[in-house]
């Protein structure tokens, strides 16, 4: 965190970010042409929500930019946030590349966010449940099996074009302003990936020119789950669920209707809320359009259970908008 005033009247903000935007326009451009011409694409199949072949690899551009951008910044990064980021880019490119097969690289992210959680999450609220062993190996368990969940939720919700951009620039600009209403600080991490995330949204924008790849939704996943978990330490954490709610609630209910059809529900599909509006006939442009303003509701939500100290009746409300888009998204677009 730094003074927000200091910031941006006194750390040269403007040209840092105007070298941050030039560079990542540059860099994706030339990405979505190289990973074209190498053959590095999505190619359409029966699940895709897009006819002709598109480059992958956006990942591999955004995430090294993203830290980047932080290191101009001034952000400084914790080693176990930044080895495990390192480690779930790493295993996400390589099933990018070969397609790692469900078991072995969901073992790799549970791996991973143990890691994370056990060196860094527990240690800050170690007086919390230091008390109590049985309080302190549940806990970190359960964080354990969220974290992963909120990754690959992430991940299966990026299918339509400029969805996960929108999901990740709307949490970091809600922390931004919710960081300056707390403190009159910059969170100068949200700043960073909404500096590069802003950018490729406008490639990956429909008609989208390029896909992040399961480098990129993983590892923006992790990341946001990181800024929520340190907004949800510092004792807001009913704002903190509220942020992602459509995305924890979209994956979850369909991942429950899979099971209770007795199908696969570990197989990709297309049975997401958001992927049967566009076979409803909403575009992606629609979609993408409605989680924006389903996020500043959800932002609203937050900040008002930020302002009245936790109280869940936001949460509920939270339900209910989420649940109204789900069935909006269900039903078959009127000509």
């Amino acid at each position: 965190m730094q003074d927000f005033y200091g910031f941006f009247y006194e750390n040269k903000f403007f040209y840092k970010a105007s070298f941050v935007l030039i560079t990542s326009v540059i860099a994706l451009f030339l990405a979505k042409k190289i990973f074209y011409n190498m053959g590095f694409v999505d190619k359409p199949n029966y699940r895709s929500n897009h006819k002709k072949p598109v480059s992958l690899g956006g990942g591999i551009i955004v995430i090294p930019l993203i830290i980047f951008t932080s290191e101009i910044y001034n952000y400084n990064w914790d080693k176990n946030v930044l080895i495990t980021l390192t480690i779930l880019f790493l295993i996400s490119l390589f099933d990018d590349i070969k397609n790692i097969k469900p078991l072995p690289r969901l073992l790799c992210h549970f791996s991973s966010i143990a890691l994370f959680i056990v060196f860094y999450i527990t240690p800050q609220i170690n007086d919390l449940i230091k008390q109590n062993i049985f309080i302190f190996y549940i806990s970190t368990v359960f964080m354990i099996i969220s974290v992963t969940w909120f990754i690959n939720a992430f991940n299966f919700m990026d299918g339509i074009n400029g969805i996960t951009a929108v999901e990740t620039i709307s949490i970091c600009a809600a922390l931004l302003l919710i960081n300056y209403f707390l403190y009159k600080e910059v969170n100068l991490l949200a700043l960073a990936i909404l500096s590069v995330t802003g950018v490729f949204c406008i490639f990956n924008w429909t008609p989208a020119k390029i896909f992040l790849g399961d480098s990129g939704s993983i590892s923006l996943g992790f990341l946001s789950s990181f800024l929520l978990i340190e907004l949800a330490i510092a004792g807001f954490w009913l704002s903190a669920i509220i942020l992602p709610l459509y995305y924890i609630i979209d994956t979850s209910l369909t991942l429950l209707i899979r099971i209770l059809k007795r199908e696969k529900f570990w197989q990709a599909h297309k049975e997401h809320f958001y992927q049967k509006a566009i076979q409803n006939g909403f575009t992606h442009s629609n979609v993408s359009l409605k989680l924006i303003l389903i996020n500043f509701g959800l932002f609203l939500l937050s900040f008002s259970a930020l302002i009245y100290k936790n109280e869940i009746i936001f949460f509920i409300i939270g339900l209910v908008w989420c649940s109204f888009f789900m069935y909006l998204f269900s039903k078959k677009k009127l000509k």
